[in-house]
């Protein structure tokens, strides 16, 4: 029986009783999907990918003991959602999955090699948006011109680019703090304040949310970024794997080309396969978008849950779910008009979707901690670092 009241730490017999076995069915099930006539292999893999995700993703604790650190065992549990619904995807899928022809894993089958076979193997499991694979969901291509080539030119961008998030992020957050001392503390804060007027009250909360909902953005982008510099030079992967990951989402006019075209694709893959495919099938386009979201909405209650102090599924659930409400108004709208919101409207018709359901979200997220820490431990945080060295006298 898994009981996720009952953490397990994070150690050596941890790492190889859970951890190690999970990755490895990953892994191999990544291995399978990329062969044809596998997939009795993969189905048959998939109960021991459910147990062990199950078990990793409810009763794994990452933090240490620390409660300020609660907030990695979220960081966790998405990660663990994600590769064991990537698996069921594989598993239900008939065929296998094949490179685009042009990109490094077309290149790695053509050499037909043990050793090509799991550098294929490797890019597809830590390939979340599949960029050189067609099967399921076909992947999407962003607004974006591609990475340089030159291995040194992307890599110095990038670790610019990880040094810059990094204090951006900190900076962030520390004016997030600033609205209360409650928000560095495990048990967190909220972003409503009763004893202001109500207008106030919004106004404070609304300014904390998009805080919060950039926080996220150049957090993920940190983290990718980083992960990219170590799968170059590690993995010796091309730049052309690791496009970037964001297209300037704050550029976006309307709610479509916010989540589709401008925000991240790790999870479209199984979103689009699991959730919008299935159910569009049956009840239409609008509900298989709706069906996409609702993935989305329970993978981050799930997340949230990992924490160790509860959720507020409305709240979390309620966010994503409304985001899909609001593609569909959209496209109800173009049918009428002919076109998707555009221009100054259209920003203030996303900020103000964004901020009328992202209060609550937000406020679910930072009554549990969410602000507590950032990516560098306290002493050592960025900004704090350039602000006591700009402002010393």
């Amino acid at each position: 029986m898994v009981d996720p009241s009952v953490k397990i730490p994070l150690n050596v017999s941890s790492l190889v009783g859970m951890v190690f076995p999970l990755l490895a069915v990953y892994f191999v099930t990544a291995l399978l999907v990329i062969f044809p006539g596998t997939v009795v292999w993969r189905r048959s893999l998939l109960p021991f990918t459910l147990w062990l995700g199950l078990r990793v993703g409810a009763c794994l604790d990452v933090s240490g003991g620390d409660p300020i650190k609660a907030q990695a065992n979220q960081s966790h549990a998405l990660f663990t959602f994600m590769i064991v619904m990537r698996c069921i995807v594989w598993a239900v899928y008939s065929d296998q999955v094949r490179p685009i022809p042009g990109t490094p894993a077309d290149a790695n089958v053509k050499r037909a090699s043990v050793r090509a076979a799991l550098q294929n193997a490797c890019d597809l499991a830590l390939g979340f948006r599949e960029l050189s694979w067609q099967g399921p969901s076909k992947p999407r291509t962003l607004l974006q011109v591609p990475p340089s080539q030159q291995r040194f030119p992307f890599l110095r961008g990038r670790i610019l680019s990880v040094i810059l998030h990094l204090i951006l992020g900190d900076a962030l957050l520390f004016a997030l703090q600033s609205f209360s001392p409650e928000l560095s503390t495990p048990g967190g804060g909220s972003v409503f304040d009763p004893s202001l007027p109500a207008s106030w009250r919004y106004l404070r909360s609304t300014t904390m949310t998009f805080l919060f909902g950039t926080l996220i953005y150049v957090t993920t982008r940190t983290v990718y970024d980083a992960i990219s510099v170590l799968a170059i030079l590690i993995l010796r992967q091309s730049p052309s794997q690791w496009p970037p990951l964001f297209f300037s989402p704050w550029r976006a006019t309307s709610l479509t080309e916010l989540w589709g075209d401008r925000w991240h694709h790790l999870n479209r893959s199984y979103m689009v396969a699991l959730g919008a495919k299935p159910v569009s099938r049956i009840f239409g386009r609008a509900a298989g978008v709706l069906g996409a979201f609702t993935i989305s909405g329970l993978m981050h209650d799930l997340g949230l849950r990992a924490v160790g102090r509860g959720s507020d599924f409305v709240a979390i659930f309620g966010f994503f779910f409304m985001m899909g409400v609001g593609v569909v108004m959209e496209s109800a709208w173009k049918s009428m008009s002919g076109r998707l919101p555009s221009g100054i409207g259209g920003r203030l018709w996303i900020l103000g979707w964004l901020g009328l359901w992202g209060n609550r979200a937000a406020d679910a997220w930072l009554t549990r901690g969410a602000a507590a820490s950032g990516l560098v431990p306290g002493p050592y945080r960025p900004f704090k670092l350039v602000w006591a060295f700009v402002t010393e006298p």
